[in-house]
């Protein structure tokens, strides 16, 4: 691993929390794949929260505000432990390909290396310039340098770069904070984890035992608490007095901002209707230390900045200990790359994270996953790691990424995931585990620790089958939810099924011998309340998965197929999808264009 700076591995740039809608679904990805960003968000977490738990399971989000400083620190020394990595600090300047195909890296300092594969997880290094109001500087986050001659190099070997913005709020000192002028949010009662693996095997001196799917959640921070308060008319009107020498309202910034994280000038532009804001005050450590104004995102001038922060309640009397900013920085075009993330042009060459413009550090993180896995799959003369839409999220964004052109930041959402009802974040483990194990992922004690889950919920089913309830148990169950009473015995599975229970309850009641975790029992409980809708998309993901399984020639030239409109044939070419699937997803190709073409594939293929 090559890294400008050891001591930034893991370093949350700006949101010091993971997951959320969507962006907490691909934690749970992330951590059934064998990834770490679930361990350590349980690690340095200090406030857990389920959001959307008013909706159905399909849509629940887990998210945690975390000790940033901690969560660093436990990945640095995650990384820097790991047996057979070598992690070098410094900065690549260039590469070259080299004759029998390898790639040849030259660092700033002149140090040579040699690689069959390269991941380049740049972020938003790449001719990185930082802004607030007038004032410029060359840097991709405060006080860490831009990665200007690697930017150089990429333009050299063709691959086609853009620019993309995205900013950071001012951080406070919290010890001139009225939080009594702000409404106090707190953790969930009972918290969830985010992953549902030990960290004994992973960070070196931890206890065989410590175990962090515990039912207790005994090893879950929780105590830490966020605030929320709102921007006013007056706020609004100091920051329009700015937009004059605003970088991005002069066009001194070109490159776009994500649409559904905007600062909060672009805010105030674009929602002049609205009288006020929300804004979440997120401690950034344990001790608080410096809090983060989540939802005032800027790179107005630091004066204005500070004079409209004192226009919100709690906020009067704050000292700012870093003014907000944003950072341009060039990203690549991802449909230039397949989904396993490798570049089309270049074999060997790999991008992921915030350098493919997407936004987040979940995003990043599964990114790097994939990318990472791939990389070592091809060096091992193995087929590539794909997953697809109906797999997870993570194959949703790898699909998006490499076929859909985008001219701002890219965000997950559960509203781009077609088969979400399939993606939940109870069921991860379910959907890629086996997956995972098979390219060794995941170490055998945890696949085993999981068959063994597995096997204590298809015993579950099988007693709710056939075992049954007293009109009195099943009615303590039923009662809480406003559902019809039983007047007679009826099984367990009849009562498990009626919407509106409480799984935990129900366990705790019908079968408090069985050691289900509660994510497992909830797992159960949106698997009977979707049951109705399973069988429709499943019918859906088996023709999805038909169309996956055709392969197309990675050199296919597809202008060959005549039969196919030209600007089909031409989007085509210029994608290179490696299946039917991934072609009928490519933006201005025909649904009659994919037919054409599969009708022209048979023909190819069938014998004389």
């Amino acid at each position: 691993m090559l890294t400008m700076d050891i001591n930034a591995i893991g370093r949350m740039s700006c949101n010091p929390a993971v997951g959320g809608v969507a962006k907490g679904q691909i934690v749970r990805d992330i951590d059934a794949i064998g990834g770490l960003m679930g361990l350590l968000t349980d690690k340095a977490g200090i406030q857990f929260r389920m959001l959307n738990m008013s909706k159905g399971p399909a849509v629940w989000g887990p998210r945690a505000q975390c000790d940033m400083k901690y969560y660093s620190e436990v990945a640095r020394e995650v990384i820097t432990n790991l047996p057979g990595l070598s992690v070098i600090q410094g900065e690549l300047a260039s590469f070259e390909r080299m004759p029998d195909g390898r790639l040849e890296l030259t660092l700033l300092n002149g140090d040579r290396y040699v690689t069959r594969s390269l991941v380049i997880t740049s972020g938003t290094f790449l001719a990185s310039k930082m802004f607030t109001g007038l004032e410029t500087s060359i840097g991709g986050r405060v006080g860490e340098p831009s990665a200007d001659k690697l930017s150089e190099c990429l333009a050299r070997e063709g691959i086609a770069l853009r620019r993309l913005k995205t900013g950071t709020p001012s951080r406070l000192d919290p010890d001139t904070i009225d939080f009594n002028e702000c409404d106090v949010q707190h953790g969930d009662d009972a918290p969830w984890p985010m992953s549902d693996r030990h960290l004994a095997e992973t960070v070196p001196g931890r206890d065989a035992d410590y175990f962090w799917g515990d039912q207790t959640n005994k090893f879950i921070r929780n105590d830490c608490v966020c605030w929320i308060t709102r921007t006013n008319l007056k706020t609004h009107e100091i920051l329009r007095s700015g937009f004059k020498d605003s970088p991005m309202f002069s066009g001194r910034i070109h490159g776009k901002g994500p649409r559904y994280c905007p600062s909060i000038e672009d805010k105030i532009n674009r929602f002049g209707d609205r009288d006020g804001h929300q804004l979440f005050l997120e401690p950034e450590q344990a001790d608080i230390g410096r809090v983060y104004i989540n939802g005032f995102s800027s790179s107005l001038p630091a004066d204005i900045q500070l004079a409209a922060i004192h226009t919100i309640p709690g906020l009067t009397r704050a000292k700012v200990l870093q003014i907000g900013y944003a950072v341009e920085y060039d990203s690549v075009d991802a449909t230039q790359l397949y989904p396993t993330f490798e570049s089309k042009k270049v074999p060997g060459l790999y991008f992921a994270g915030q350098v493919c413009g997407t936004s987040g550090y979940e995003e990043a993180a599964g990114q790097g996953l994939l990318a990472g896995i791939n990389a070592a799959l091809k060096i091992k003369g193995e087929g590539p790691f794909i997953l697809g839409r109906s797999d997870s999220y993570l194959g949703v964004m790898a699909d998006d990424l490499s076929n859909i052109l985008l001219d701002e930041p890219y965000r997950m959402f559960t509203s781009r995931a077609e088969y979400r009802l399939f993606l939940r974040s109870d069921n991860a483990e379910m959907r890629l585990k086996e997956r995972a194990h098979d390219i060794g992922m995941i170490s055998d004690s945890d696949y085993e620790d999981w068959k063994r889950r597995c096997g204590l919920m298809d015993a579950a089913r099988t007693r709710m089958v056939e075992e049954s309830a007293t009109p009195e148990q099943a009615n303590e169950i039923l009662a809480p939810g406003g559902q019809a009473l039983a007047t007679e015995r009826t099984r367990w599975m009849n009562v498990f099924r009626r919407p509106g229970i409480d799984p935990e309850q129900f366990f705790r009641t019908a079968l408090p011998d069985v050691p289900l975790t509660r994510r497992d029992q909830w797992y159960m409980y949106a698997q009977e309340l979707y049951a109705g809708f399973f069988d429709r998309q499943e019918r859906e993901i088996v023709e999805q998965k038909k169309m996956e399984s055709v392969k197309l020639p990675a050199d296919m030239d597809f202008m060959q197929v005549t039969a196919i409109s030209i600007e089909s044939r031409q989007r085509l070419n210029a994608h290179k999808p490696l299946t039917l699937g991934q072609a009928s997803r490519i933006p201005g190709v025909r649904p009659a264009d994919i037919t054409v073409l599969a009708h022209w594939l048979e023909n190819r293929t069938a014998p004389t």
